[in-house]
């Protein structure tokens, strides 16, 4: 069933998101605009369902004309009250099925503007009227947050602090006790999670790799081949919720037992990355791939590598990965060639992957925003509050300002969350995030 995401979520009405759209196709001369991304529409309305696991969102078109909306959705999906809330904003529902004799019936004087990138051939051959091809009108308007869903953006980092810090420390006593499949750790996770106020599922399926599965940068764990976690090697978990007030991704590292010499360097090279990203000031105008080198560089410097993007965009209460900035390698995915812009939520995840051995990643989100030192720089406010694993750390590979953002950090992390903890949790936590 679809809902209403409410304004006090999304700090703009539906209205006003529209107007916005309908400034955007008059300057390009479009008369209709038709929306194929489920993600675009869901933003754009104010709504929200469950038919894609992991996204909020419902399975439907979109066309907006200057006076009016169009959405094309399997009616028994839309409530009656939700119904009559669209059409006081001169939204109509249409059958799901009637969304290609519409497309066609268009007048062809009309113009219609499309993203290609997001529409199907077979309903692009039903066009007739003049078509106007372009990148998304909504992708950069929904890609910047605005104050309210920046606001709830660094609350809900304290509801997926909590879940993790519940989390965590369960994990550390049952393993000490017995051992662990990978599997049923990441359903402990996901109930934790749940417990949490406005909570409504999992941003996307849990990795927990264990030792060599952590190197498998996608893998995720299955009951019947899972591996059991034991009180000793290396932990990777990467695990994100989505709540009504924000979506999270974080991934941390737990070591059992005492980590080796070169453990503890690759790890080392792996945080120092994430510092040396989450703590640039950089020109406006600055691209993904321009800032991605600053992740990777101690790590190059050891002749060592990752191969995926250091990070991508996140949407609100939407998809995890959500378009178009992030960091990577190449000019040739948005991520590299997009500029990042103040507002902006990305994810900052560097990691090195030994095959065979154990798998390494450090993972936060980050606001974009007006840096301090110039006003036509930009930098980041790291948003997760969760404590970086200290254990695998070798201080002397830290500089004096590294050891002294992540002393920082943990106090932030503390702060943040020990007021909404009691014991034993507060003094877990309080043991995590003890300075270097």
């Amino acid at each position: 069933m679809v809902y209403a995401h409410d304004v006090q979520f999304t700090g703009k009405s539906r209205i006003q998101k529209i107007n916005l759209v309908r400034e955007k196709m008059q300057q390009l001369g479009a008369a209709n605009y038709f929306i194929a991304a489920l993600d675009e529409i869901a933003w754009l309305l104010n709504i929200r369902a469950w038919d894609i696991d992991y996204t909020p969102v419902a399975l439907c078109y979109c066309l907006i004309t200057l006076d009016r909306v169009e959405l094309f959705i399997e009616d028994y999906k839309i409530p009656a009250a939700l119904k009559s809330e669209l059409e006081e904003a001169n939204i109509f529902c249409h059958d799901y099925k009637e969304v290609s004799p519409r497309l066609n019936n268009l007048s062809q004087s009309d113009t219609i503007y499309v993203d290609k990138a997001s529409l199907s051939w077979y309903l692009f051959t039903f066009i007739r009227s003049k078509i106007i091809e372009g990148t998304s009108l909504i992708m950069p308007i929904m890609a910047i947050k605005n104050k309210t869903e920046i606001g709830h953006f660094r609350s809900v980092m304290i509801k997926d602090g909590l879940a993790l810090t519940h989390f965590f420390k369960w994990l550390e006593q049952r393993v000490a006790s017995k051992p662990i499949l990978e599997s049923d750790v990441a359903e402990k996770l996901t109930g934790f999670r749940a417990a949490q106020a406005d909570y409504v599922g999992d941003s996307f399926a849990s990795i927990v790799g264990y030792k060599s599965n952590g190197a498998i940068v996608h893998y995720r764990a299955q009951e019947a081949t899972a591996a059991a976690i034991q009180n000793e090697g290396m932990l990777l978990i990467d695990s994100g919720g989505q709540y009504l007030n924000g979506t999270t991704d974080i991934t941390r590292m737990c070591y059992f037992g005492i980590p080796s010499e070169e453990e503890k360097k690759h790890y080392t090279l792996v945080l120092k990355g994430n510092i040396a990203l989450q703590t640039a000031h950089f020109p406006k105008g600055t691209t993904g791939v321009q800032l991605d080198v600053l992740a990777r560089m101690n790590l190059w410097n050891q002749g060592l590598n990752y191969g995926h993007g250091t990070g991508h965009g996140v949407g609100f209460f939407l998809r995890v990965h959500e378009p178009p900035q992030g960091f990577a390698e190449s000019t040739t995915t948005t991520r590299g060639s997009t500029a990042l812009k103040e507002g902006t939520v990305s994810s900052n995840e560097p990691g090195f992957y030994k095959t065979g051995a154990y798998g390494i990643r450090i993972e936060n989100l980050m606001l974009c925003q007006q840096s301090t030192l110039h006003p036509d720089f930009l930098c980041f406010e790291v948003l997760t509050l969760f404590p970086i694993e200290t254990k695998l750390i070798d201080k002397n590979l830290l500089s004096a300002k590294e050891i002294d953002w992540l002393n920082n950090y943990h106090e932030k992390v503390y702060a943040s969350l020990s007021p909404f903890l009691e014991e034993p949790a507060k003094t877990w936590l309080f043991s995590k995030c003890q300075a270097m």
